[in-house]
């Protein structure tokens, strides 16, 4: 089985530099042209199955992507970005660096505080475990690819869950760009890297 991973396309908040989170802010012209130009880069990879956030930048993205293919996508709330609770709209140009949440959500995930009323990084890795675990293993040998769509937080997680303490050198220290995929192989229960994106579209 094969996993093209990726964070959902630009939106209005992050062209100003705004913290989203849960808020479900739709995608800008560019996101949807960004996705569009996923699909066409992936548009001879026969998706079995398609999985998004279910919120509408996520959504939509994935839709863009298989824009001609009969693939439906599933909306799965596991997939969903942290809450960054009171610091959600906040824009971070307005924080120090040491007061913005995704500075440590980044570069020491172990040791992200989350802002009053957000979600734990451990509360993250539970529902990217249980995503793992209870959709996309039990299904290995029957789906060849898999598109997941979700959120710069989350695939960060998902990261994690598949690859332990060295997702830390894998990923960085900073959010993937928007639409950047990424390419994973699961045999036999193992999850094995085959293409990290530090850009959007890179190595498809």
């Amino acid at each position: 089985m094969k996993l093209y991973m990726l964070r959902h396309g630009r939106t209005a908040w992050n062209e100003a530099g705004k913290l989203q989170g849960r808020t479900d802010i739709p995608l800008n012209e560019e996101g949807r042209r960004s996705a569009r130009k996923t699909g066409e880069e992936l548009k001879n990879i026969p998706f079995s199955m398609a999985f998004s956030s279910p919120l509408q930048r996520a959504r939509e993205t994935a839709e863009l992507i298989l824009t001609g293919s009969r693939v439906t996508v599933q909306p799965d709330e596991r997939l969903m970005e942290l809450s960054f609770g009171s610091a959600e709209g906040m824009f971070l140009a307005e924080l120090g660096e040491e007061q913005r949440p995704t500075q440590r959500l980044f570069a020491q995930p172990e040791e992200y505080v989350p802002p009053q009323g957000g979600e734990s990084y451990a509360s993250l890795l539970l529902r990217c475990r249980a995503f793992l675990e209870e959709v996309i293993l039990p299904k290995e040998k029957e789906w060849e690819h898999v598109l997941i769509v979700a959120h710069g937080g989350t695939v960060r997680g998902l990261f994690s869950v598949m690859f332990g303490k060295r997702s830390d050198e894998i990923y960085g220290s900073h959010v993937q760009k928007n639409c950047a995929v990424n390419i994973v192989d699961c045999t036999d229960g193992i999850f094995t890297l085959d293409a990290f994106a530090g850009e959007f579209c890179e190595k498809l």
